[in-house]
């Protein structure tokens, strides 16, 4: 099917979700209606409804479809059940280990997810955990996600 028909944008392009104050919903919006497939960043130590905030700020400014980037290591439950509700169309996980629950609730709520990953190992997990798409980082990114599962 192909990055197009999975994640429904235009161009193979992807703009990462590089912090919450470089990942604005006008960046994001600004990539997503050129065709490419933006993403917001979840502030860590943000609540819900600020993410909502984000999200439906993001949706003022685009029709087309926009991500969400969510670090797992920090506590990230109540942002994921915000990010699920408003049915952003991808959650992109790293730095933790993506669950087979939080996929299939994702997937219930028509969220596709697309973890980051360092190792064949955490891709082999990401894949049983029946993940949409992986994205491969190594150490040109400074490294960071190796062996984090």
């Amino acid at each position: 099917m192909g990055w197009r028909g999975i994640l429904g944008f235009e161009y193979g392009i992807v703009q990462a979700p590089l912090g919450p104050d470089i990942s604005s919903p006008q960046l994001v919006a600004a990539v997503a209606n050129a065709g490419a497939l933006g993403f917001l960043r979840v502030p860590d130590w943000e609540d819900p409804d600020y993410v909502r905030e984000l999200i439906r700020k993001t949706r003022t400014l685009t029709n087309k479809p926009f991500g969400i980037g969510v670090i797992l290591a920090f506590p990230h439950k109540e942002n994921v059940k915000a990010i699920l509700d408003e049915k952003v169309a991808v959650l992109q996980l790293y730095w933790g280990e993506c669950s087979k629950e939080l996929v299939l609730e994702a997937h219930k709520a028509g969220v596709k997810v697309v973890p980051q990953i360092g190792s064949y190992e955490e891709a082999k997990k990401a894949a049983d955990a029946g993940v949409d798409a992986i994205i491969v980082q190594g150490r040109e990114a400074g490294g960071h996600v190796i062996g984090q599962v």
